[in-house]
C-alpha cells in the first residue's frame, strides 16, 4: 500500500501527518510523489505513527531494499 493510501484512510491531511511526527508537508508530498527518499528516521516515525510495519509502505519497502542492495 503506499504512503498516500495509507494516510488517506485515516482521513489525515499531507499537513496533518507531518505536524504528527514532526516533519515538513513537503517532505511527506516529496515521497509522495516519488520525488525524493525517506530517511530511516522519517521512515519510522511516519511507520509507527500510522501503526504500520516500514515494509508495508511501498515507498518505505523500496528505500529498504535500495539501501540493502536488493533491488
Amino acid at each position: 500500500m503506499t504512503l498516500r493510501e495509507l494516510r488517506v484512510r485515516r482521513l489525515l491531511s499531507v499537513h496533518d501527518l507531518a505536524d504528527a511526527v514532526g516533519i515538513s508537508p513537503s517532505t511527506i508530498s516529496t515521497i509522495e510523489s516519488h520525488r525524493g527518499h525517506a530517511s530511516f528516521s522519517t521512515i519510522r516515525k511516519i511507520s509507527a505513527y500510522l501503526g504500520v510495519a516500514p515494509l508495508e509502505v511501498d515507498e518505505f519497502r523500496a528505500a529498504v531494499q535500495r539501501h540493502a542492495g536488493t533491488e
